[in-house]
């Protein structure tokens, strides 16, 4: 009798499994070394992927869909905004490394479509836009300022790994989560008192 495959699933275990080939070798890795490393043909992996680019596209996609299930999970149990960044920075401590890396290849990634002179990913503008909608969501801050003060503020932290830069993650998002009450608490007051005048 055939062995029946779920082709979905087997296309998502190669994705997920492709993302330490990636972090490894960066995204001048082949589609060679891609299917060396994952145990299967150059044909099979063309079966599933018509490109290099499409499979780092789809494990962009498929990575980003589950961390943020995962932070939302993590974030369940907060109710306050406090709780809610506490929260999030320390997934993000305990998960550094993953973080890192992650970081790491999508900035290979967009250094190499510079360098062929490619526009950025569309499929990565989206994905990012997706992430951002879910900060909102899940922190309840609409400011996009702050949003990406926020957001580079933890891309500064993951870069700090580069340089060897002993830092608590849990600790950085204490203070981010005192600072940015204390902020929109003084922006309320501000817009309270100019509806005021």
């Amino acid at each position: 009798m055939p062995k029946i495959v779920d082709h979905e699933q087997y296309r998502k275990d190669l994705i997920a499994k492709s993302f330490d080939l990636f972090a490894e070798k960066g995204y001048a890795i082949t589609m060679r070394q891609i299917a060396q490393g994952l145990g299967v043909s150059t044909g099979t992996l063309y079966h599933y992927f018509p490109s290099k680019e499409a499979l780092f596209e789809q494990l962009v996609i498929q990575q980003a869909n589950q961390d943020l299930l995962q932070v939302a999970d993590e974030l369940k149990q907060a109710n306050t905004l406090t709780e809610r960044i506490e929260a999030a920075f320390l997934y993000l401590e305990k998960n550094q490394d993953y973080f890192f890396k992650q970081m790491m290849i999508w900035m290979d990634f967009s250094q190499h479509q510079n360098r062929e002179g490619k526009e950025c990913s569309e499929v990565l503008r989206q994905v990012e836009e997706n992430i951002y909608a879910a900060i909102v969501d899940l922190l309840g801050i609409d400011d996009p300022d702050l949003l990406q003060l926020i957001c580079a503020l933890v891309d500064g932290l993951m870069i700090g790994q580069i340089y060897g830069t002993p830092t608590s993650i849990s600790r950085q998002g204490k203070l981010l989560a005192k600072m940015v009450t204390a902020y929109l608490k003084e922006d309320r007051s501000q817009e309270l008192e100019d509806s005021n005048h």
